[in-house]
């Protein structure tokens, strides 16, 4: 981009310069200094290890830092690249380089080096950059005698700065004379000397571009007609972080320079405006295209506004103003349009403006592509008395007048705007802008907008939005709703986890955002997370959601599927949902595209439930298989951090947690079937003693709850027979019984109608002192025969009185009868009919009325 080109020029030779040099080394990167080309060269050629313990490759040797004393003898003769910069050295003897012809690059800076000799860059005609900086060389003529340099016609860049400490060098004087035959030299690093000029050696460098005096032994106070006089070649001058006094700077002092473009006064906290205005005026038609005035007012002078006369002053063909932290706070309406025409970038950073009239007026900017109004950190509290030459006051502006219907208007072509750190507070309600702009990247973070409102007309080409450090903690549905274009949104360290566990239903602030590609939610204290929230942007490819307090991620991502990163790091999420797990699968099906999930500082618990979030983990491309940070937490409530990969994790819990289910469910099916098989053998031991506690209770509850067993009984006998035998009961057997006394209970005659027959027959059974179980063949295979037996027994078991009375009418072999028949024969009153054919009548007579006394008993 051009701004950031031109932004960095003072840079920009020594980088095509490294580039050069770089180039002729075989390297591949462009733009770099060689010295950071150290670490790219060892990592690229093999090793060897030499005396001093210098690491080097074919071309190059490391010796930083290894505690030497004087510069190495054997190494390889045909380096190009050796450092020895923070060592011990503090003597360049003559010919101590003979052996390195071959050198491109050299670096002494950080030594003890105090004094140089005529022959101690003998034969680096090759060398190409020299950093002699931060050593102990006070700039005079002894240090730095004539034609120590001599050998050095290829150089291109020296640094000596860092090296005249006013506390050690007495008298410095610029050692020009030992620069004669810099012809090629472009690039020069020096202290600022104070109250001295560039003397006339400096004329032999007939090719520098790029003089910078910046150090921290910068003494420059004063700036003389003739301090530049023999350097008026130079395209970049960096005076930056000296100190300057603006009343001792003589006005067309910079005159000299006639083809600078770049130009650096920053942190000269005593020039002040009016001496800057002086002594910039002079060169005001000269082809300067980067000016730098950061902080040359200290910050707690009184607030200056931009007037007419300051930006008069600024030459004509500025692209790139820096004046950041000048405690500028308005600008004259009128100026504005005054301001170089050609300029695309301006900064004022750290100052303080206020909301004034002159915002209309940035329409008049029209190439300005950048504007930074970026905020500050707090200033030093002075330590010197500020005595300013005039006193500046804010002029007072017009308020807006009163519209309804205002429209801001930005510079047509301004494509970046930040505003961010400037301690604004509003309520974002609706703004409607000029839709003839050009605004890509609209930066307000560390401001206070709790109330995001809207909607925002006309920023149809936002593509960046930075709303992070702005303590948002509501957003309406409609405040993105025009800014359709926007890849880009940083809500970052906010509390929208207010917004989403206050609101009553389902907010989709996002859903306008079609080409949304990076959202950022970071830091909100979200606890509540919508299945919806993020519906709408199936252009996403990166979520950051990390730093909340998140036990449940549950938001639908299955229309995302340009998805690159997704951070859930640092939240209280123990599972991720299976839906989620399925769509990173598909993703990652593709092998060209990269997909990363971040899981980490999140307590996933390492037991047989969460088996396969940890195998799927594992198993998927979408991790950093290290799993660094990853936390597994146990039952216990005790955590440790995964060292291995999940690997020992994984071994234990498979262990553990073996599928043994088709063990489990035959020992459960034999366990089922067992109780089902004791339940039915309990069942059939005890099916009458049930079915007759069952009508009992029926009973009861029929009869009102009285109590059956303490009233008389209302028959003598209830008689139990086959259908095959009613004749003979009804004939012989109820006739006879009834003429000797007996009331008898005859199921045909005195059973209810309508109740249940097994109801019926346990009623007569209770009713009746005694039941007489007329025993035939019939009688055995019948069904209801047997239920009343049954039923009698059970009430004989219950009442404890003798119930069963069994009359044996046909002559039946032991073989006929059941078991159980047999058992309740044995145990109770029983009698068989008379066969006999003489004593028939007799032995019938006596047969009765034994029968009737033993059911009267």
């Amino acid at each position: 981009m051009f701004v950031l080109k031109r932004v960095f020029e003072s840079q920009a030779i020594t980088m095509l310069l490294y580039a050069f040099i770089v180039l002729s080394l075989n390297f591949t990167k462009e733009g770099n200094s060689l010295s950071e080309y150290n670490t790219e060269i060892f990592g690229r050629s093999k090793r060897y290890l030499f005396e001093g313990q210098c690491q080097c490759t074919d071309i190059a040797c490391n010796c930083s830092g290894q505690g030497l004393s004087t510069v190495p003898k054997n190494l390889s003769a045909s380096i190009r690249v050796l450092d020895l910069s923070n060592n011990m050295i503090s003597n360049l003897s003559d010919g101590c380089f003979y052996r390195y012809t071959e050198l491109q690059y050299l670096n002494l800076s950080s030594n003890n080096i105090a004094k140089l000799q005529v022959g101690s860059f003998a034969s680096l005609n090759k060398l190409l950059e020299l950093n002699l900086r931060e050593n102990k060389l006070c700039y005079n003529n002894l240090t730095f005698p004539k034609g120590v340099f001599g050998d050095l016609t290829s150089l291109l860049l020296l640094k000596l700065d860092e090296n005249s400490d006013p506390s050690t060098c007495e008298n410095s004087t610029y050692p020009d004379n030992s620069f004669a035959n810099f012809t090629r030299l472009k690039i020069l690093h020096l202290d600022g000397l104070n109250n001295q000029t560039l003397g006339p050696g400096f004329r032999a460098l007939v090719s520098l571009e790029n003089l910078t005096l910046s150090s921290n032994f910068c003494n420059l106070t004063s700036l003389y007609n003739d301090t530049f006089l023999n350097v008026g070649r130079i395209k970049l001058l960096d005076i930056s972080h000296c100190k300057l006094v603006g009343s001792a700077m003589e006005n067309g002092s910079l005159v000299p320079l006639k083809n600078l473009t770049v130009l650096d006064m920053s942190y000269n906290f005593r020039i002040e405006m009016i001496a800057f205005s002086y002594v910039i005026r002079e060169i005001r038609n000269y082809k300067l295209e980067i000016l730098k005035v950061n902080f040359i007012r200290p910050g707690y002078a009184i607030p200056f506004t931009i007037n007419r006369t300051f930006i008069d002053c600024l030459p004509r063909s500025l692209t790139y103003l820096e004046a950041d932290g000048c405690n500028f706070v308005s600008v004259e309406t009128k100026s504005l349009s005054h301001l170089p025409s050609n300029l695309r970038y301006l900064s004022l950073k750290n100052n303080r403006f206020s909301y004034g009239h002159y915002i209309t007026k940035l329409k008049n900017l029209a190439h300005l592509e950048e504007i930074n109004l970026r905020g500050g950190d707090l200033n030093d509290f002075p330590d010197t008395l500020f005595n300013e030459a005039e006193l500046y006051s804010s002029q007072s502006e017009n308020k807006f007048a009163q519209q309804n219907d205002f429209i801001f208007q930005l510079p047509p072509n301004v494509i970046k705007i930040d505003i961010s750190y400037c301690g604004i507070s509003y309520k974002l309600k609706s703004l409607k802008v000029d839709p003839n702009n050009s605004l890509e990247v609209l930066n307000i973070n560390n401001n206070y907008f709790p109330f995001l409102i809207g909607p925002i007309v006309g920023l149809n080409q936002l593509k960046s939005l930075n709303l992070s450090h702005c303590s948002v903690r509501n957003i309406s549905d409609k405040f993105f709703m025009n800014l359709s274009s926007l890849n880009k949104l940083f809500l970052g360290h906010n509390s929208i986890g207010e917004l989403l566990v206050n609101s009553h239903y389902t907010i989709t602030p996002f859903i306008s955002l079609k080409q949304l590609t990076r959202l950022d939610l970071s830091h909100n204290g979200l606890t509540i997370v919508y299945r919806d929230m993020l519906s709408g942007l199936t252009e996403l490819q990166e979520l950051l959601m990390n730093n909340n307090d998140m036990w449940h991620f549950n938001i639908t991502i299955d229309h995302m599927f340009n998805l690159r990163l997704i951070n859930l790091s640092h939240n209280q999420i123990k599972q991720l949902p299976l839906d989620f797990r399925e769509h990173i699968d598909i993703l990652t099906k593709d092998p060209k595209k990269k997909l990363l999930v971040d899981f980490s500082s999140n307590p996933i618990p390492c037991d047989c439930q969460n088996l396969d979030l940890i195998q799927w983990m594992v198993s998927s491309r979408a991790f950093d298989h290290t799993f660094k940070d990853y936390i597994c937490t146990y039952s216990d409530e005790s955590y440790k951090k995964v060292q291995d990969a999940f690997e020992e994790t994984l071994q234990k819990l498979r262990h553990a947690c073996a599928d043994n289910s088709p063990v489990f469910l035959l020992a459960t099916l034999s366990t089922l079937i067992m109780i089902i098989m004791l339940m039915a053998i309990i069942l059939y031991r005890f099916r009458w003693q049930l079915r007759y506690l069952y009508y009992a209770a029926y009973l009861k509850v029929k009869d009102g709850h009285r109590n059956q067993e303490t009233k008389s009984y209302v028959y003598d006998v209830f008689v139990s027979y086959a259908h095959q035998d009613e004749t003979f009961v009804v004939q012989r057997l109820i006739p006879e019984l009834s003429n000797r006394g007996l009331n008898v209970f005859v199921h045909g005659r005195d059973f209810v109608v309508g109740d249940y027959i097994a109801s019926n027959i346990l009623t007569a059974i209770r009713k009746s002192t005694k039941t007489l179980v007329v025993l035939t063949k019939s009688l055995i295979e019948s069904t209801w025969c047997n239920y009343e037996l049954q039923m009698a027994n059970m009430e004989s078991v219950h009442t404890g009185r003798q119930v069963l009375v069994f009359l044996i009418k046909d002559s039946l072999d032991i073989t006929d009868l059941k078991t159980d028949l047999l058992y309740h024969i044995k145990n109770n009153t029983y009698i068989e009919y008379p066969h006999g054919p003489r004593e028939i009548g007799l032995a019938l007579n006596l047969f009765w009325d034994k029968l009737s006394l033993d059911l009267k008993n």
